[in-house]
């Protein structure tokens, strides 16, 4: 943009002004300190915000990270003076209820050549899908920086509508209106955006809708300290089966029957119907009941029981551990066992609070019909 005549600006020999923005590159010098120094306990997505990449996330934070660059030219179309703005958007994505979130705002000056006039930043947001943008940063005003790692904290906001049964792919958009002060009369404002994380907001898990980053696993973690002989026998299944169903590079698919939402048919199929039915309490577990793995409610589920390896896994000198796994019934002699499911003895109510916990983590990571996720089994 050409410099106005007559302006301090133009008679400092300034011809054009330019703002234009780019995605932070892994060397680029960032506000570290101030970003270290906020609490990521309330937003998780404040601590991906010194990484390597421009936008880095897991499945419940992100964060977007830009440089708006403001350049004074001379005449011969050099650069004469310039200031880089650094700007941060963090966000968890469970900080608002229901299908919303909101993006802690960071700013900084990281870079200013000394005679570089004040420069202005207002910033505000769009999305696309089935999406809100909330009111921008700082109230819509600009924020005006005039020395070196000057910053301006703020927020930004999101909500989204999806209905009952759907799911929304979501794309915030940023958008920066940019001057650089010349002394004399109004400036001259320019306005480049840039693109946020992908988002995917849903109202198909759980009582109410909420959203995540996509791209990254879901997972359903299990302690054998707190689901014993259930969570050693899908750690088991996962190390003895040639499937090694749920592992990370083998992850199952959750399995939706609106018609069976509890997956009571497909459990049935497994463990009670067939030529071989399951016989709880035939090796001596108290309560016992039949725990299938792959899980009923996977697409990996559902198998015919017959088809299955039959263990008994217990306790052995106050340790849950897959080495007091026992093998029942098999149709090979010696692991791995080229079979699509196991049936153990388990103690009913270990069995019952895996089956919720594995309901929980569905809700809490917004597993979907038929997205995949993996089972880790943990101490």
């Amino acid at each position: 943009m050409a410099t106005a005549p007559g302006t301090p600006l133009q008679r400092q020999g300034t011809a054009w002004t330019c703002i234009r923005t780019e995605s932070a590159p892994a060397d680029a010098p960032a506000p570290s300190g101030r970003i270290q120094a906020a609490d990521p306990k309330p937003n998780p997505g404040l601590g991906l915000c010194t990484g390597e990449a421009a936008i880095q996330s897991t499945r419940k934070a992100y964060c977007v990270r830009h440089w708006v660059i403001y350049e004074a030219l001379g005449k011969d179309g050099q650069v004469a003076d310039h200031a880089t703005v650094f700007v941060a958007a963090a966000a968890s994505m469970d900080s608002l209820p229901q299908a919303a979130w909101q993006e802690d705002i960071i700013t900084e000056v990281v870079e200013m050549t000394p005679t570089m006039p004040p420069v202005t930043l207002a910033l505000s947001s769009t999305c696309s899908g089935q999406c809100t943008p909330g009111s921008a940063a700082w109230g819509g005003a600009a924020v005006r920086f005039r020395r070196l790692h000057e910053g301006k904290d703020g927020t930004l906001s999101y909500s989204s509508s999806v209905g009952k049964g759907f799911h929304s792919t979501i794309q915030p958009t940023y958008r920066v209106e940019g001057a650089i002060l010349n002394g004399s009369g109004p400036p001259r404002h320019i306005r480049p955006e840039w693109n946020g994380t992908e988002v995917r907001c849903d109202d198909e898990t759980g009582r109410w809708p909420g959203c995540i980053v996509p791209g990254h696993l879901a997972n359903v973690t299990l302690h054998k300290s707190v689901y014993r002989g259930a969570a050693v026998a899908y750690e088991w299944a996962q190390t003895n089966l040639t499937g090694h169903y749920g592992g990370h590079d083998h992850p199952l698919n959750r399995f939706v029957d609106p018609l069976d939402p509890k997956n009571k048919k497909r459990r049935e199929k497994t463990c009670d119907r067939g030529p071989t039915p399951f016989v709880r309490g035939a090796t001596g577990v108290p309560n016992d009941s039949c725990d299938e793995y792959p899980f009923a409610a996977s697409w990996q589920g559902g198998n015919d029981g017959d088809q299955c390896v039959d263990i008994t896994p217990r306790q052995v000198g106050g340790v849950w551990d897959i080495s007091g796994v026992t093998v029942d019934r098999a149709t090979q002699p010696n692991a791995p066992y080229n079979a699509p499911c196991i049936r153990a003895h388990v103690d009913d109510g270990d069995n019952e609070e895996a089956g919720g916990e594995f309901g929980r983590a569905v809700q809490s990571d917004r597993i979907i019909d038929s997205e995949a996720f993996e089972v880790i089994i943990l101490p």
